[in-house]
Parts: structure tokens; sequence; C-alpha cells
């Protein structure tokens, strides 16, 4: 539905940018949570998954771009997408507002909200690879659905900065 939601039948074109979208909506969620947890254990791990989001999206730009005539710069198209939904779907304002009401001790909270939208992204991104068997695009969306298991790890790690565990 994410993949679906404006289009009837998405292009390529489409796919790829609502996929950055995506990527950017998942790193606006984790630059808050650095924003407001700065300086705690758990946000070196954040941190990381922070940067993987904008890498990913450069990775799709880089397809998307290949089917532009005349492209934009990585840096115009990424600032101007709205990043408004986060990889699992969710929106970013709402996860944004749920930092508010965590427990005193948020590690566990933050790292559970990851694993979640990590998961979720991986199973997204699978999912659209088997959408297009046998296309250009199912190499690319399994492409970033393995590195999505890669997030999902460095989240699993970082429970250990939790006290609560």
């Amino acid at each position: 539905k994410v993949f679906a939601a404006d289009f009837n039948k998405p292009s390529l074109v489409d796919l790829l940018y609502i996929g950055m979208n995506l990527e950017r909506g998942t790193w606006r969620f984790y630059t808050a949570v650095l924003a407001r947890y700065a300086g705690s254990s758990f946000t070196r791990s954040v941190d990381l998954l922070a940067r993987a989001e904008e890498g990913h999206a450069r990775l799709l730009y880089t397809f998307w771009a290949a089917e532009q005539e005349d492209p934009l710069s990585f840096e115009e198209v990424y600032e101007a997408m709205p990043g408004d939904i986060v990889e699992g779907g969710q929106e970013v304002d709402a996860m944004v507002e749920r930092l508010a009401h965590l427990s005193e001790d948020p590690c566990l909270d933050i790292i559970e909200m990851a694993l979640g939208i990590e998961f979720s992204a991986y199973d997204l991104y699978r999912s659209m690879a088997h959408r297009f068997v046998g296309t250009p695009m199912e190499k690319s969306f399994l492409a970033i659905a393995q590195a999505e298991k890669e997030h999902m790890r460095i989240a699993s790690e970082a429970l250990q900065y939790c006290e609560e565990i």
C-alpha cells in the first residue's frame, strides 16, 4: 500500500522515488531520536542507522537518476522530499510524538521501535522484489532488503546499552 497509495500502476521511477521518500522519513525519525536523546549510550547505533538510511536513499537515487533525462542532484531531490513516512509505513510525526511518551530510560523502547521499522523495511523491500521478479527492479529491491538485515543487526546489538534487559 505504501508503494501504491498514489498510483494505479506505479512506474519504476515512481517506485524509486517513493522508496527514497521512505528512506528520508526513516532518517528524519532517527534524527529526531538523536536530537532528543543526545549523549545517550544507544545513540551511536541510532546515528549509524540514520546514516545508513541516507545511504539507501543515495542508492535508490542512482537508479532513479538513470531513468531521468536531466536529473537534479541527490541533495536537491532529497531535501525537497517530505520524508513523511518511515519505511514501515507509519507517519514520521506520529513516531516522533511517541518519543514524548517513553519511559524514563527510553533505550529499550527506542531500540524496539528501530527493530520494528527495520524489520518492516526488510519485509517491504523483499515483498517488492517478489512483486517484480524477473525485472531490473527485483535486484534493486533485493539489495536493499539485504541491507535492511544489517540495520536489524545494528539495532539488535544496541540492546546491550539498555539497562532494563
